[in-house]
């Protein structure tokens, strides 16, 4: 079992990466896109939420209720 002091370090290590990372996170959230960058991203997500021809065919035959 880790002693008081080496638990409080690691927690403080802990503590002080997710500062980081939220340090991060707001910095790229702030900074302002342009066109083009905006286009790209919207782009990427529409590719993330595209279904193969097979999910298609399995989503229609839960919602019509058939056992495809």
């Amino acid at each position: 079992m880790p002693s008081p002091d080496e638990q409080k370090a690691a927690e403080d290590a802990a503590m002080a990466e997710r500062l980081r990372v939220k340090a991060e996170l707001k910095k790229k959230a702030n900074k302002p896109m342009g066109y083009k960058e905006s286009m790209a991203a919207e782009r990427n997500k529409q590719d993330s939420l595209k279904k193969t021809k097979e999910e298609k065919r399995i989503a229609l035959c839960e919602e019509l209720g058939r056992g495809c």
